[in-house]
């Protein structure tokens, strides 16, 4: 084998090829130094932060709700959520004993202590100790929205236990709570699971009232810990503002109560709603849906239709889960939705009052204006009837609105023209959202332009046709008795930080004048007298100005569609005090399917909704400082005090009696009066009849109420004197006006004291 020698040359040329590779190598990591230094600093500084620091959300405080008269509609409150880490235990040096030992221990407080609130069950939290997937994390949420008093005694349990530190721990979270319940529920809305709002003011106002979260960012070891001289640098939660509602929760209660007995005594298919505003600033003092539902259970269905139909379907469709869901689904949603902003109708009747202010300002028509109803009237091609089945004959614009005569104002719109319609149908709003300041407001249907031709005319005349939202119909009813203007409704009236700034006001700015003063002020008149007139119409109330119109809409298509000819919309709207308007409420029931006595659909806005109007209204007005000033003839109806006749002999308690107006009637065997009712000093009608009892040890005699509902005056007085009991007719229509009994305040079948007052409440069943 031959030998190799390495000579000089080629361990210079070795040496120099070396020294060639490391300054090579050597440059080539100066450039990537330079190049991570000057280039990708950020990139590579960022990734060092993420490995080397560590940051915590700081939650910033939902702001509260508060209703105009200072009540808590929605708050949040702080809560837990439950987190195990099988890591800490699993990776410990613990025997395999004492390891299953601490997670049973552990488990079985979790189920002790929360029960149904585990997300996964106990079993699942279990499993999470044993399964490879999981057995060595550091974080799984097992439970939450948990309340302090529970995560307080789970944290005590565990330490007495002797639970290996953080097997268990929690991260604070909030939940959101409605103090009252049902009430405003489709005004105020609710948050979704991540706290965002998702309906109402709760979803409108939500970025004012979800603030803004803060940070605390500091530097960990390896194991994830706080290094602690590290200062860390913190950035503020900015808590939520506060919403301070127009809403009065006296007048809401109110309302809803009316509304809820409105739809189970007419059984109403569609629901119903309610506005209360101030028609002068826009203001919403009340709104409500019903049925409604309660904010803090909102998936429970509150309708009883809609129960009876869910129950309906499960029994007829036991395996067909998946429909079930959807019909449930369907009905939860729907009651979720405000009616009062997010469905249109045909407004019937109610809308003659926005016909008649175009027209009074176009002077197309004037105060002694007349029209004639033969009981309908012809318009090209087409027979349009009154609502009545006789005629009104010639009448001028009161009588006309009063008897809400569809062919007078069929008359009116023909006078205003086509092109004068469509303008002030626009500029009283009805071709645009109010504005509301709540979401999913919906803007209505109508027909514009050229598709309007004189029988479209006709119809929209009388509220057909075209449909609007309840919003827009009292905005626009509002413009034209409070001057002409027409206003922003709002829901809340100012915004304020967590500091207590005031950050928002309401503008109260009026968006036009529609109508001039003058016109205004005689569209006020004429609503008066519509429910003055006539002995007093439904929503009369004594000792109040009221002004007030009725609406009934048949809704056409879907009649088409289904074959029911016996769907319609009833509403009312009315305002006060008439001559100085200061509220304004709206009803409208959607598809009542109630009878009255004699078995006939009780439809009419005079019928169905009047009644909530009045109602509520009577209750409200003193509540807003508004007292009655009564009449001549309203002070000699009002009732009297009972003098007190115990003790005196039976021909002097007559006498008595007999001079402050009243009969009497003596039950017993004695000459002295020993007890008497009704008792005295209680206020009764004139003309009524106290039951003196003469002996000591008398018995207090009972009578039967009877049911006079659906009787005329004088059958509604005779059944009700005859059985031993006192007449009273309430506030609404005149009994002398040929109106029939529509309520009373003892249930028919009710045992109460004999000379007791029955009031009854009468109603005509016009539309006027």
């Amino acid at each position: 084998m031959a030998t190799y020698k390495t000579s000089n040359h080629m361990k210079t040329r070795l040496v120099e090829i070396f020294a060639a590779v490391i300054i090579i190598g050597g440059a080539v990591d100066v450039c990537k130094l330079v190049e991570t230094g000057a280039f990708n600093h950020s990139k590579f500084a960022a990734m060092a932060n993420d490995n080397q620091f560590g940051s915590t959300t700081v939650k910033a405080a939902r702001g509260s709700i508060y209703s105009a008269d200072g009540k808590i509609l929605a708050q949040s409150s702080t809560v837990y959520n439950i987190i195990i880490a099988p890591g800490t235990i699993n990776n410990a040096n613990i025997a395999s004993e004492d390891r299953d030992a601490q997670i049973q221990t552990l488990c079985t407080i979790l189920a002790e202590e929360l029960g149904d609130k585990l997300t996964d069950g106990i079993n699942g939290v279990q499993n999470y100790f044993y399964d490879p997937d999981t057995a060595n994390k550091k974080w799984i949420k097992v439970a939450t929205k948990v309340g302090k008093p529970e995560w307080d005694k789970i944290r005590e349990r565990a330490k007495e236990a002797g639970i290996v530190g953080n097997l268990v721990y929690s991260e604070q979270d909030t939940q959101r709570y409605y103090p009252q319940g049902t009430m405003a529920a489709a005004v105020i809305g609710f948050t979704n699971y991540e706290g965002d709002g998702i309906y109402g003011v709760e979803s409108y106002y939500n970025d004012s009232l979800a603030g803004v979260d803060g940070k605390i960012i500091s530097a960990r070891d390896g194991n994830g810990n706080e290094l602690p001289y590290d200062e860390g640098e913190a950035y503020q939660a900015k808590d939520g503002d506060s919403l301070y509602l127009t809403i009065d929760t006296t007048l809401q209660y109110w309302v809803e109560s009316e509304l809820d007995a409105c739809v189970l005594n007419n059984n109403v298919q569609e629901r119903a709603c309610a506005i209360i505003m101030n028609c002068k600033t826009g203001a919403i003092l009340a709104m409500a849906s019903s049925p409604g539902f309660d904010l803090n259970d909102r998936g429970t269905i509150y309708s009883p239709l809609a129960q009876r139909e869910l129950e309906k379907y499960k029994e007829e469709n036991p395996e067909d889960e998946e429909g079930y869901d959807q019909l449930y689904a369907q009905y939860r949603e729907a009651q979720w939705k405000n009616k009062a902003v997010t469905e249109p109708y045909e407004p019937g009747s109610v809308f003659k009052v926005i016909t008649a202010s175009a027209a009074l300002e176009e002077t197309a028509i004037d105060m002694n204006s007349t029209f004639v109803c033969n009981g309908g009237i012809h318009v090209i091609d087409r027979d349009l009837k009154c609502w009545t089945k006789g005629d009104h004959g010639t009448q001028n614009l009161v009588q006309a609105m009063t008897n809400s005569c569809n062919p007078a104002f069929v008359q009116i719109g023909q006078r205003l023209g086509i092109d004068k319609f469509q303008q002030y149908y626009k500029a009283f709003g009805f071709t645009e959202k109010t504005g509301i300041d709540l979401p999913g407001e919906s803007q209505g249907l109508y027909i514009g332009g050229e598709d309007m031709g004189l029988v479209e005319l006709a119809s929209c005349s009388f509220g057909q046709s075209n449909s609007v939202t309840p919003i827009q119909m009292i905005t626009a009813y509002a413009a034209s008795i409070n001057g002409g203007y027409l206003l922003r409704p709002h829901v809340v009236e100012k915004i304020v930080d967590s500091n207590g700034n005031i950050t928002m006001t309401a503008d109260t700015t009026p968006r036009r004048q529609v109508i001039s003063d003058e016109v205004s002020a005689q569209m006020r008149d004429i609503l008066e007298q519509v429910v003055s007139g006539n002995g007093g119409g439904n929503a009369y109330i004594k000792g109040y100005r009221i002004g007030g119109k009725s609406g009934t809409g048949q809704k056409l298509e879907k009649s088409r569609q289904t074959g029911d000819l016996d769907l319609y919309v009833a509403s009312y709207c009315a305002f006060a005090p008439a001559n100085d308007p200061e509220i304004i409420m709206l009803c409208m029931v959607d598809e009542p399917k109630g009878r009255d006595a004699g078995g006939s659909l009780r439809y009419y806005g005079s019928m169905v909704a009047a009644p909530v109007v009045a109602n509520v209204l009577k209750k409200a007005l003193p509540e807003l400082g508004y007292y009655p000033e009564y009449t001549e003839q309203e002070l000699a109806a009002l009732d009297v005090a009972v003098p007190d006749v115990a003790g005196q002999v039976g021909e002097d308690a007559e006498e008595i009696l007999d001079k402050a107006g009243f009969g009497c009637r003596f039950i017993g065997e004695g000459d002295v009066v020993t007890a008497q009712y009704p008792n005295s000093l209680t206020a009764v009608p004139r003309g009524s009849t106290i039951v003196l009892y003469t002996d000591e040890d008398y018995e207090q005699e009972m009578v039967t109420v009877p049911d006079i509902v659906g009787c005329t005056a004088s059958d509604a007085r005779w059944y009700i004197e005859n059985a031993g009991l006192n007449f009273k007719a309430g506030d609404g229509a005149n009994a002398a006006s040929g109106a029939t009994a529509y309520a009373q305040n003892y249930d028919a079948g009710t045992e109460v004291p004999a000379g007791t007052v029955v009031e009854v409440t009468f109603i005509n069943r016009t539309e006027g």
